[in-house]
């Protein structure tokens, strides 16, 4: 189905177990998660490659009688607006400096998860990419000087997906893990607790008629 907009993007930090980092200074706040939807924040692009690439034919008799597949290996490109220069900070790994307070690269990376909301062209149906285990780099920092038109600098993530942190989740019918899930808010068996839990490592979408953050409708985050 076709889809459009981005309504908003999620982020966590998870430990090397794959759980949950629930602290405002380890993680990026007291739940664990951050909803990058505040005053000025959001993202304009949120660009996801390499989810599957073109199988290799094998030939026999003169006809392909199979294909070979490759791993799924997708990488993200992320253009933000606005977003929070800590947070920006902490999905990098780079940590603050006791010294200067300033922010400094460190390796290796954390282990991000992000859950990517878009909606259908109608805007009833809510469509949901999700990514258990990114590295995230900014690889440049570029700056204009402001004329009569103001110079904007947009901050823009590349991302790499790699394999989930825990061996039980994002598997497909077959038991086979994969880095990759996607899913849509009126499949049959769709739980967005669940997806959260799974994708989060382990958390809890209270059920509430409170909508703040911009979640979706019926649910909290917290």
């Amino acid at each position: 189905m076709s889809k459009h907009n981005i309504v908003k993007a999620t982020f966590a930090l998870l430990d090397d177990n794959g759980d949950l980092i629930k602290d405002a200074t380890k993680g990026l706040s007291t739940d664990g998660i951050y909803v990058a939807d505040h005053q000025g924040e959001g993202f304009s692009q949120i660009n996801v490659s390499a989810i599957e690439a073109a199988g290799t034919p094998g030939w026999g008799n003169g006809q392909i009688k199979r294909t070979a597949y490759g791993k799924s290996m997708p990488t993200l490109a992320l253009t933000a607006l606005d977003l929070d220069f800590k947070i920006n900070q902490m999905l990098k790994g780079f940590t603050q400096n006791t010294n200067t307070g300033a922010w400094v690269r460190q390796l290796p990376k954390p282990h991000v998860a992000m859950i990517a909301e878009s909606q259908s062209l109608d805007g009833d149906i809510s469509i949901y990419e999700c990514f258990n285990n990114i590295e995230f780099i900014e690889e440049a920092s570029n700056n204009s000087t402001d004329t009569n038109s103001e110079a904007d600098y947009s901050t823009t993530l590349a991302g790499t997906v790699l394999a989930p942190l825990k061996s039980d989740i994002f598997l497909a019918a077959n038991g086979t893990q994969q880095p990759y899930v996607i899913a849509k808010s009126t499949d049959t068996g769709f739980d967005l607790a669940k997806l959260y839990a799974e994708v989060f490592g382990g958390y809890v979408l209270k059920s509430s008629t409170n909508t703040n953050s911009g979640t979706t409708s019926g649910t909290t985050q917290g």
